[in-house]
């Protein structure tokens, strides 16, 4: 940290209950790889001190099957990750700060009984290749226990093949970028 593609944006939790909710990119782009230049990042602070819940989401609805065939869903799969800043006080050599990696998941799109397609880390996509499911769907923190940590950052990715929202140049690789949700709030 900081991410290499910089910050998307920063929110600041002022009370309990405070939330920031974010879609980003704004519109879908063709993609040629899903490198963390290509993730968008949130910095969320003011996390001390509280119950944080933090994630990152596929963002557009994926439209039903056509009548023919051919799912979409299954083709469309979003990924986070969550680093956390910490700072102890002064120690005999100063101050004593770092970053760890504190989770993240990555989802495939499946289809529900009612016909949506959501996204779930446990899909039998994962049998295929673990980046199609992997960690968990959200992650949740109590830092009233752990007051030394200071921030998060939350970076997220969709992607699709085969299907999206955006226009792939004619040779290209058929991806796109699709835009996520990254959404942080806090509870009591």
């Amino acid at each position: 940290m900081p991410p290499p593609s910089g910050y998307h944006a920063t929110k600041t939790f002022a009370y309990v209950g405070d939330y920031g909710y974010y879609t980003a990119p704004a519109v879908a782009s063709p993609g040629t790889s899903s490198n963390a230049s290509d993730y968008r990042y949130v910095r969320y602070r003011g996390v001390s001190g509280k119950r944080v819940f933090v994630y990152g989401a596929w963002g557009p609805s994926v439209p039903p099957p056509p009548s023919g065939g051919g799912d979409a869903c299954p083709h469309t799969h979003a990924s986070y990750g969550v680093w956390a800043y910490w700072e102890l006080g002064i120690t005999w050599f100063g101050p004593s700060t770092g970053w760890f990696r504190a989770g993240g998941g990555g989802m495939s799109g499946v289809r529900n009984a009612k016909g949506e397609c959501e996204h779930r880390t446990d899909t039998s996509l994962a049998d295929i290749d673990a980046r199609f499911g992997w960690g968990r769907e959200f992650e949740s923190f109590d830092f009233r226990l752990y007051p030394f940590v200071k921030e998060l950052v939350v970076g997220a990715l969709s992607n699709t093949h085969g299907w999206g929202t955006c226009k792939v140049p004619r040779g290209g690789f058929p991806a796109c970028h699709e835009p996520s949700y990254i959404i942080g709030y806090t509870l009591p």
